[in-house]
C-alpha cells in the first residue's frame, strides 16, 4: 500500500527546507526466521531533476517482539543496511543511502529470528547523491511477500 502524505516531521528530521513526498510501506514478516519482503523501488526523473541515491528505513511496529527488522538497499554491487533497534517505539532505524541514479533498486526486509512482525518502510528517490537535494519520481513493486 503506498501512501502519499506530507509530514512535518519528516521534513524536519532530514532538514529539508521545501516540500517533500513521503513514501510509506506498511509490511508484515511470518513467522519464520527466513522470512523476508522484497521490493523494488524505480526512481525516476518526474520533473524535480535526475535520481541520484535512494534513501530508505525502517520502523518496527507493535506488537512488540523478538526479531530485529532490518532494511537492506541494493543497486549494482553497492549493498547498505540498517536495523530498528527498539521495536514498538515510533522512531526509524539509520538511514540508508544507495547513490545508484535513475533505475530499479532493490529492498529487502527482513528480521533477526523467529517471530512474525509488522513493519512500516520509509523510501525516497532524491537528486542528491547523499540523499540530499529533492524528492524526485518515486515507484514501488513488491515481489515477495513473506
Amino acid at each position: 500500500m503506498k501512501k502519499s502524505i506530507l509530514s512535518a516531521g519528516f521534513l524536519l528530521a532530514f532538514g529539508q527546507a521545501g516540500v517533500l513526498y513521503a513514501h510509506t510501506q506498511n509490511g508484515s514478516l511470518g513467522a519464520a526466521a527466513t522470512a523476508t519482503d522484497y521490493y523494488q523501488v524505480t526512481c525516476s526523473n518526474d520533473g524535480n531533476g535526475p535520481p541520484a541515491s535512494l534513501i530508505a528505513q525502517v520502523r518496527d511496529s507493535t506488537p512488540v517482539a523478538v526479531p530485529i527488522v532490518s532494511v537492506r538497499v541494493t543497486k549494482g554491487a553497492v549493498s547498505r543496511s540498517a536495523s530498528d533497534p527498539i521495536d514498538g517505539d515510533a522512531q526509524y532505524s539509520p538511514l540508508v543511502t544507495v547513490a545508484g541514479g535513475a533505475g530499479v533498486y532493490n529492498v529487502y526486509i527482513s528480521k533477526s529470528k523467529s517471530g512474525a512482525e509488522i513493519y512500516t518502510l520509509s523510501f525516497h528517490c532524491m537528486t542528491g547523491a547523499t540523499g540530499g537535494g529533492v524528492h524526485t519520481g518515486t515507484r514501488i513493486v513488491i515481489k515477495q511477500n513473506q
